[in-house]
């Protein structure tokens, strides 16, 4: 039987006496889409920025696919597993935090030359190829204040899929986006998860999550308030927090 690629286990994290997210468990199956939704708020992207450790849980261990971090593990043993997870893990954020001295390429191999020491030629190339998956050939030695919003989160996308992650963390990834190019970023991640990419997804995309989760999961006070395939806890969800929050935005 196949193992889960994500574990995560009894996770908290605290913002000083602020309880965020109270004693999570979560298992990610190998190309499985999870879409986390749910009211601002409710602890979602802080999970998503813990399991990336780009926020230190405050109790709890995350493993992604064999990198096992415990919370509580001291220092110098905690760094080195989180540079493994991180290894592991490609993370595409909300504002798309592109290096602005870098045109596209350049924002592209910069990661695969400092931290793999990869050579530039075959850099460029992967760089290159990455480009075209995402549609931006054309726009390879544009800096990012000569791309739009959408264009700047694709070349992140692809940035992020350099590394060659073994899944992809996407955190709300179309919010700071202007409507009509919402579009052209969902259909570069429905690629992505028809190509077999394991993905945790928190977004307010409820089109994305029913056409392309396998599962959803609605957090709302820092846990889980129901979780189920999305045909499921979108028609019938059996929890009126649920109820509650999809009539507000359906």
């Amino acid at each position: 039987m196949t193992e889960p690629i994500i574990k995560v286990k009894g996770l908290h994290k605290y913002f000083g006496p602020l309880h965020v997210i109270k004693g999570v468990d979560l298992d990610v199956m190998p190309a499985e889409v999870v879409v986390i939704i749910g009211p601002s708020g409710g602890g979602k992207s802080t999970f998503l920025r813990c399991l990336n450790y780009l926020e230190q849980p405050s109790a709890g261990t995350i493993e992604v696919d064999g990198a096992v971090i415990d919370a509580r593990e001291p220092g110098r043993g905690q760094r080195h597993h989180i540079r493994e997870l991180r290894k592991k893990a490609g993370m595409v954020f909300q504002q798309f935090n592109l290096f602005p001295h870098m045109t596209a390429l350049g924002n592209i191999i910069e990661a695969p030359l400092t931290v793999k020491g990869m050579p530039k030629a075959q850099a460029t190339a992967k760089g290159e190829e990455l480009l075209s998956w995402v549609g931006l050939s054309d726009k390879r030695d544009e800096f990012p204040s000569r791309l739009s919003g959408g264009q700047q989160q694709r070349v992140a996308i692809a940035r992020a899929l350099a590394m060659e992650p073994k899944i992809m963390l996407f955190d709300e990834p179309t919010s700071a986006l202007d409507p009509e190019l919402i579009g052209e970023v969902v259909e570069v991640m429905e690629r992505l998860a028809n190509e077999g990419m394991t993905m945790v997804v928190v977004t307010h995309e409820l089109h994305f999550a029913r056409d392309v989760a396998d599962r959803v999961i609605l957090m709302a006070d820092g846990a889980w308030a129901e979780q189920g395939p999305p045909g499921e806890l979108f028609t019938n969800p059996k929890e009126e927090r649920t109820r509650q929050f999809l009539a507000h935005i359906l």
